[in-house]
């Protein structure tokens, strides 16, 4: 039986049957089983006639005190150990006797005995998951792949069981001036150092991954707001203790947000601390060197077609930044994070944008309706610059607003504040659209769909793999494409590699991708090329 095999969990099935059961025959109308975290109490499962209580929620400690009648049974595990409470409250036409808190008793031992027997099950599993993960070779911390996958799991047994949970982000800022100084080597030693510090730290207990080239993620489970402080502080003082840089971002995850949302806030709280941190001397001439490519526009645009998969037209080309040096090409993972910290982002924004646009009044000779599309970031971008800056552009370059869209990320609209807010709505007035980029990777909710005018989503490339794996996932990726056909949003699939690929998405409703199948990010000179004619043949 392996860790996916869901029938295996049936505690959050049972206690809702629980909770309604006893609503049906105790005469008492509410039932709620909740777990204490410190900030309060969780729903893990409730039955209100009222729908003011739901399942996964926060709910007051005393919850149900005011009622006339009310019920409260300890949840215990085997061990004697509390887990949570049973408590049943309302109007009832008979005051609740005997018989129902030896009900509520007779359901709470079950509970409890579920919770501790599936519990443990899913422990050994977890413990079981990390002996076989594989592991990054230099830092002895799971991949990428492994941590994506270890949110998910950790996910369903938060929801299932009200385990508290957070999440810790460290960057090594230095590490990519170290490999430019020194070499790689030099880089790869601070990374296996790193590791084995962070592994010390997290002992057996708690879950780290190499999450990017420079970022190390920590997950924590059924851990309380002080031991994630004490734990924060640890690998702090771990790592500068060994002479290596590093900036952190926690994020907690709380019964209305999922361990995603957790990941976003610590992302957030990183971004926050790399805009305040102290701009070395080394960093100063690096922001200068930065400054100076985009003034002299060695810095500029590549762009990689967007098709309809029905037929291999090119609808659309997205701007993508590239750095031209005498050593060859370099790619945005290579330049994006230093300009962050520099507060170049919106000069690279401004860039980009006026590069593509002076390119689009000359693709639009061979395509008049093509559109252009361009990533923003919003970390060091003035708020009030966005709207002044597409407005004087497009009229500069003579091109309609509505041949311009503009890509934001999920993980952007996690905070935004309210008046780079109010310029995005601004903007989408003048008849931009604003596109959702990687769309279903958890950070943004249905709520930024509709509380941005938002115009459509691309698809993370992630979901566009799985589009061949088999019958399960492809469910979820056409779930997904109606989701956003339902709302009226235009879909674009991302990172489109094979023929069975577009097949695949075109039957589940997708009209629109890119990648390596049709075209890789080229320049401006070879665009032209690639307008006239059906990239491949295709459904």
């Amino acid at each position: 039986m392996t860790y996916r095999d869901e029938s295996a969990i049936q505690f959050a099935h049972v206690a809702q049957s629980v909770v309604r059961h006893l609503s049906a025959t105790t005469g008492l109308p509410t039932w709620v089983l909740v777990r204490d975290d410190g900030a309060g109490a969780h729903a893990l499962a409730a039955h209100d006639p009222s729908d003011a209580i739901r399942g996964a929620q926060l709910v007051p400690t005393d919850v149900g005190m005011g009622a006339p009648h009310r019920v409260e049974t300890v949840i215990a595990l085997p061990d004697r150990r509390p887990f949570g409470r049973l408590i049943g409250f309302g109007q009832a036409a008979v005051p609740p006797g005997p018989e129902v808190t030896a009900a509520a008793e007779a359901f709470a031992l079950v509970l409890g005995a579920l919770a501790a027997s599936e519990m443990t099950l899913l422990q050994d599993r977890r413990q079981m998951e990390v002996r076989e993960a594989l592991f990054d070779p230099l830092t002895g911390l799971a991949t990428r792949q492994g941590w994506e996958q270890r949110l998910r799991r950790d996910e369903r047994l938060c929801a299932d069981f009200g385990e508290t949970a957070a999440v810790i982000i460290i960057e090594l800022d230095e590490l990519k001036l170290r490999n430019e100084q020194h070499g790689h080597s030099a880089g790869d030693e601070q990374l296996r150092l790193a590791g084995t510090l962070v592994r010390g730290v997290l002992g057996e207990r708690h879950y780290g991954a190499r999450v990017t080239g420079d970022r190390i993620g920590v997950l924590m489970v059924g851990v309380g707001l002080h031991e994630v402080g004490e734990l924060e502080r640890e690998l702090r003082h771990s790592l500068t203790g060994s002479q290596i840089s590093a900036l952190v971002g926690v994020g907690h995850r709380s019964p209305d947000r999922t361990l995603h949302d957790a990941v976003a806030a610590a992302d957030s709280q990183l971004e926050a601390a790399i805009a305040d941190a102290p701009v070395s001397e080394a960093n100063a001439m690096e922001a200068a060197e930065m400054l100076g490519a985009i003034e002299r526009g060695e810095i500029g645009a590549y762009f990689q077609p967007v098709v309809d998969l029905r037929t291999g037209a090119v609808v659309a080309v997205e701007a993508l930044a590239r750095w031209w040096t005498p050593e060859g090409v370099r790619e945005p993972d290579r330049f994006l994070q230093p300009l962050g910290r520099a507060g170049l982002l919106g000069a690279l924004f401004d860039r980009i944008l006026d590069d593509g646009l002076a390119h689009l009044s000359q693709f639009r000779a061979v395509s008049p309706n093509l559109r252009l599309a361009v990533n923003i970031e919003f970390d060091s971008k003035a708020d009030s610059s966005l709207l002044a800056s597409v407005s004087e552009r497009l009229q500069r370059h003579g091109i309609p607003a509505e041949a311009l869209s503009i890509e934001l990320s999920e993980r952007q609209t996690f905070e935004l504040t309210e008046a780079i807010r109010n310029d995005l709505v601004a903007v989408a007035e003048l008849g931009v659209e604003l596109m959702l980029d990687d769309f279903g990777t958890g950070f943004a909710s249905l709520e930024t769909l509709t509380s941005l005018p938002i115009s459509g989503v691309k698809l993370d490339r992630r979901f566009t793999g799985q589009v061949v794996n088999g019958d399960r996932e492809p469910v979820v990726v056409k779930a997904m494409i109606a989701m956003a056909a339902e709302a009226g949003l235009t879909v674009i699939a991302e990172g489109i590699e094979t023929q069975l690929q577009c097949d695949r998405l075109v039957r589940l409703g997708c009209r629109l991708g890119q990648g390596y199948l049709f075209a890789l990010p080229q320049p401006a000179e070879s665009v032209a090329a690639v307008l006239s004619a059906p990239l491949v043949s295709l459904f």
